[in-house]
């Protein structure tokens, strides 16, 4: 090879070089190839090292390098864009929803109206006679008015501080009633959802019933169409629901029969003992407002019972027992009659108080057939007065005195006015006058 003609000079000792032939650098290869080695073997890790070290910085730009300074960016090429509201870790929190409107008003009708002021409205003016009755029900027509009611059927009953409405039942008229998705769309959005929805079919008819109520009333709302048609609302009907009985009559449960409600319940204190007077009835207010309208008015049955509260003996705690009851109507009644009035009254004079009952025929309308008068004496019930097969009678009380009037026949010939006074030796009314008055016009 042509590298083994070259002559090399070696300095050994620190003298000035010495030519050696080829065939003296035999003896120095060896040495001098490992210290070549070696060196490149520093010379390679030193430069690994640079190229670690140089990796995570980034490429100058040439710009940079030269000195110039980039042109600035667009201020229109860009859109600065609000910050992103925090996020809140934890479950999503609902909207509180505001509180359900008790369902006891539809347009200009309250349930819960002072029956004075009710009564004194002047879109029941027409109606003022039926409604001067401390209790009872009646069916009134009404103006026009953006809500589209052509009548109104009612019920109240008489209280302790006076006349108290039960059921108000408001009809549509059937040309401007209005659809029952769109009223049903308004009574939701102030009552809530509703908590019944009925649907039933009578031959070619169906009826819709949508039910509201809270804790003191409840709202009905009915429906009806034929079976292809859409449903228009009939009526919207808001009564008053039954207040559980308390205090001292907690423990008194009457059962006389089936969906039995309390009318009202009376407290009196005879001889130093606690008694109760009690009327109920099976008709809801609803049905009462509707009256001889209602299917089930014929149908209804009537309970009115007195009942004394027994102190506790030994053992046995004190209780509820009853005195005397009445009960009416029912299938196995064979003259139907149905209890028209109830009170709980002074009729004798002498500060005690009596409990008068007036029951109805079938076909008696608002008139009696029958009249009870009872108290107690001695611990004992005594009846001061009972008159039974009365015709369609008007009883009037007053003070130590009950008169009754009777028609005489049906095309008003007459009237018989029998009148009882009460005789405080027997202890019991006794008739003191009758007499016949002729009809008017004669």
């Amino acid at each position: 090879m042509a590298a083994l003609d070259v002559e090399i000079g070696v300095s050994l000792g620190g003298g000035a070089p010495e030519r050696c032939a080829p065939e003296h650098f035999a003896r120095f290869s060896s040495g001098r190839y490992a210290a070549r080695r070696s060196m490149r073997i520093l010379l390679a890790m030193a430069g690994l090292a640079g190229a670690v070290h140089a990796s995570p910085h980034q490429k100058s730009p040439r710009e940079a390098i030269a000195g110039v300074q980039p042109p600035a960016a667009r201020t229109d090429a860009t859109t600065s864009l609000p910050p992103a509201p925090p996020v809140q870790a934890g479950p999503p929190q609902s909207r509180p929803q505001p509180p359900p409107v008790p369902p006891r008003r539809f347009g200009r009708f309250d349930l819960d109206m002072p029956f004075a002021q009710f009564r004194a409205m002047p879109d029941l003016a027409d109606c003022a006679a039926a409604l001067a009755a401390p209790a009872g029900h009646a069916e009134c027509l009404l103006p026009r008015a953006p809500d589209n009611l052509a009548r109104i059927q009612l019920a109240w009953e008489e209280t302790r501080t006076g006349s108290e409405l039960t059921a108000l039942r408001l009809v549509f008229d059937p040309q401007l009633a209005p659809p029952l998705t769109d009223l049903e769309w308004q009574l939701t959005r102030g009552w809530g959802p509703p908590l019944l929805e009925q649907l039933r079919r009578e031959h070619d008819q169906k009826f819709f019933t949508l039910q509201w109520e809270d804790a003191d009333h409840r709202a009905t709302l009915e429906a009806q169409a034929p079976r292809d048609q859409p449903s228009r609302a009939l009526a919207v009907v808001l009564e008053r629901k039954q207040v559980p009985l308390s205090g001292e009559f907690t423990s008194l449960h009457p059962r006389p029969f089936p969906n039995f409600r309390v009318r009202w319940i009376r407290r009196i204190d005879w001889e130093g003992q606690l008694h109760a007077v009690l009327w109920g009835t099976s008709l809801t207010p609803a049905q009462e407002a509707m009256g001889e309208q209602s299917a089930a008015w014929v149908a209804q049955r009537n309970y009115v019972g007195i009942w004394k509260l027994e102190p506790a003996s030994g053992a046995r705690p004190r209780r509820w027992k009853p005195l005397w009851e009445r009960i009416t109507g029912g299938d196995d009644d064979d003259q139907p009659q149905r209890v028209l009035y109830v009170d709980a009254r002074d009729v004798t004079g002498d500060g005690i108080p009596d409990v008068v009952v007036e029951l109805s025929c079938e076909t008696c309308g608002a008139t009696a057939d029958e009249v009870i008068v009872k108290t107690i004496r001695a611990g004992k019930l005594v009846d001061l007065l009972a008159k039974r097969d009365l015709y369609r009678a008007r009883v009037e009380l007053g003070t130590g005195q009950v008169r009754i009037r009777e028609p005489e026949g049906e095309d008003d010939q007459g009237l018989t006015v029998s009148t009882y006074a009460y005789d405080r030796g027997k202890g019991a009314f006794v008739l003191a006058r009758e007499e016949r008055t002729a009809p008017p016009g004669r």
